[in-house]
């Protein structure tokens, strides 16, 4: 009796706390290995009974409905969100990210893409809701039924107690992996904390100038760097006085260079390319959620990126030492090239505090020939081109930085400019979509450099390409694309497969021809073009080092892998929870590596390594308005 008079009073309570569990069930069947139905319980449940809880004192039914129908929508968008974000990513991705969501119109085909059919299932009940308010004749409930306070109040002091129980076990976890945060921690106390780290990143310790004076110092400490005399470095000022452009490729991955298929070079022009450069095939990215715009900050700072947001978007507004500033100073103009809306991941506030003197985007290059998210990388270089060639008949150096888009995922080329003919088992599948992609950035990257030297510039400069980001995530691939990789690679695609991007750097009329086997980051590449140049950064902050003359090397990765992971002369590691339950891998044979302890200390400097460079940011100054 006292049951049915429960159910009688309160009945929204429990059809949306059954909705809502089964939700959670349902998202963390697909994000993790395993369905523990008592653990959701106590992880999910106890935040949305604080919620219901307080609904329940609410008279008036109709009003208490469209409340629990719009905590419905809202937790049903963000847990779309969530299985969206980590099909592609493989991150369990924050709520503040929803900040960003202006941005949604540009990646919008990618997003499509990534939405798979099971993820309706989420929205069943929305649809029963529908089609039963459109067949039920009967009369709305009567809107004054009084609710039972004892019930409601006991449900909200239920959900409160364990929520802040909860919340205090686990305040000072740490756990390195977002995933198995999420699922040990629950998804929702994953995004409380989430939200927390956000609102008081910027809080963080802040260095005094003394101690910025001396970070150089330290880093090389932390580090083990021995700087080496100017006399004793290789290439230094090798390309002295020249002109840079430097090209950040979109998602394009260290394995397609010299890859064949049916004795058909993907990347025919960089294979050409190659034997007149200095190319390093085992750099890997270091970007965190900003992506393209974070490889841009990384190349023109040899900083860290931000792990919970983009870096543009925290750090615009902040006045940073980079590369631009340092060629200023040696009167270089720098401009930037980029067909995408300037405003997108912040880039109109991002490019004068990096100090480039003008920047080129969709306002310069219009809506010619457009692929994808932007014009294609044949206008870009097309209409860049006189504006350099200006630069040059005019004798001033100039460091021209270009961001293609072509290549951007879901990597849709049209038939009319696809010159790479793929077997029938590639057509159809975002492989042989993602090679048709590189191979058009290869071709227009060729095209390009033989206009550089019909101008007459190409002795006259420093070429520097690179890749962005992976193009294809290990995760999100199906079994028959998975095999297709297996075929081209000679073996299973592997992580290491996946964050392997390309730097190869090209003087004109030196001819350097050196395939330099060290492992680097993307934080390296700036030392390594400044020694080339001539360039000493004895005063300048920067976390990366010249992969020429210093071979040994240390860096960190977070966001795509978790935070505390890091790359050696031995293995890459990644953690989980801690060091002890980490994964590493010999870098160069990608097997498991079993006995990683020796390497402990790593972990702790590179640790030390990110939370510098985070104080550092933190510690620049703000522009003036």
């Amino acid at each position: 009796m006292i049951r049915n008079f429960v159910l009688r009073k309160h009945p929204l309570f429990f059809i949306f706390t059954a909705i809502l569990f089964l939700k959670f069930i349902f998202t963390r069947s697909l994000l993790f290995e395993g369905i523990d139905f008592f653990q959701t319980l106590f992880v999910e449940l106890c935040y949305l009974f604080i919620l219901f809880g307080l609904i329940e004192l609410i008279p008036t039914y109709k009003v208490k409905k469209i409340i629990y129908l719009l905590l419905d929508i809202f937790l049903t968008i963000l847990l779309t969100v969530i299985l969206v974000y980590h099909n592609y990513f493989g991150y369990i991705v924050t709520i503040h990210a929803f900040s960003l969501i202006n941005q949604i119109g540009t990646i919008r085909d990618s997003i499509f893409q990534l939405i798979e059919p099971i993820y309706v299932v989420l929205y069943i009940d929305f649809i029963i809701f529908l089609f039963s308010s459109l067949l039920s004749r009967k009369k709305a409930r009567n809107s004054s039924i009084n609710p039972s306070y004892r019930f409601a109040l006991g449900v909200l002091l239920l959900g409160t107690a364990v929520s802040a129980l909860l919340l205090y076990t686990q305040k000072d976890v740490e756990i390195a992996n977002s995933v198995t945060g999420a699922k040990k921690q629950g998804i929702l106390t994953y995004e409380i904390f989430g939200v927390k780290k956000y609102l008081t990143s910027e809080a963080a310790n802040q260095f005094t100038a003394v101690e910025i004076k001396e970070l150089p110092e330290i880093i090389e400490e932390v580090k083990e760097i021995t700087p080496l005399e100017k006399g004793e470095l290789r290439y230094f000022g090798a390309a002295a006085g020249k002109n840079i452009i430097a090209i950040q490729m979109e998602a394009f991955q260290d394995f397609a260079l010299n890859a064949k298929i049916n004795g058909q070079p993907v990347t025919p022009f960089l294979d050409s390319l190659k034997k007149e450069s200095v190319y390093f095939p085992n750099l890997y990215q270091q970007i965190g959620p900003g992506n393209t715009s974070d490889a841009e900050f990384i190349f023109n700072t040899s900083l860290y990126p931000r792990d919970m947001e983009a870096t543009s978007e925290t750090y615009g507004n902040k006045i940073i030492p980079s590369f631009p500033k340092l060629l200023k100073e040696k009167g270089y103009t720098a401009l930037t090239f980029h067909a995408n809306d300037v405003s997108f991941w912040n880039r109109d506030e991002l490019y004068p505090a990096l100090g480039f003197n003008q920047y080129y985007d969709k306002e310069f290059f219009g809506q010619e020939d457009v692929i994808g998210i932007g014009p294609s990388d044949e206008v870009l270089y097309t209409k860049a081109l006189p504006e350099l060639k200006k630069l040059y008949d005019h004798h001033r150096n100039f460091f021209a930085h270009f961001i293609t888009l072509s290549g951007h995922h879901p990597f849709q080329i049209p038939d009319d400019k696809n010159t790479l003919n793929l077997p029938e088992s590639f057509n159809g599948n975002i492989v042989g979509d993602y090679l048709k992609a590189v191979h058009y950035t290869d071709e227009m990257l060729g095209k390009f450099v033989a206009e550089l030297k019909e101008a007459g510039m190409w002795e006259d400069t420093m070429l520097v390409l690179y890749g962005d980001h992976f193009g294809l995530q290990q995760s999100s691939l199906k079994e028959p694309e998975l095999a297709l990789l297996e075929e081209l690679l000679g073996h299973d695609y592997h992580l290491l497969d996946q964050l392997n991007v390309p730097l190869m750097i090209t003087v004109g009329d030196e001819h350097l021809s050196e395939i330099n086997e060290t492992i680097g980051g993307q934080v390296d590449i700036l030392p390594t073009v400044s020694n080339l140049l001539g360039l000493p950064l004895d005063y300048f902050v920067h976390f990366g080092q010249d992969l020429i003359n210093y071979p040994n090397n240390l860096f960190g990765m977070r966001y795509y892998m978790p935070t505390g992971s890091f790359f050696n002369n031995d293995i890459a590691y990644k953690p989980n929870e801690g060091f002890e339950d980490g994964e590493a891998f010999d870098i160069r044979t990608l097997e498991t590596v079993q006995d990683y302890m020796k390497y402990e200390a790593d972990y702790q400097r590179i640790k030390e390594i990110l939370q510098l460079s985070d104080q550092y940011l933190n510690s620049l100054p703000e522009k003036e308005k």
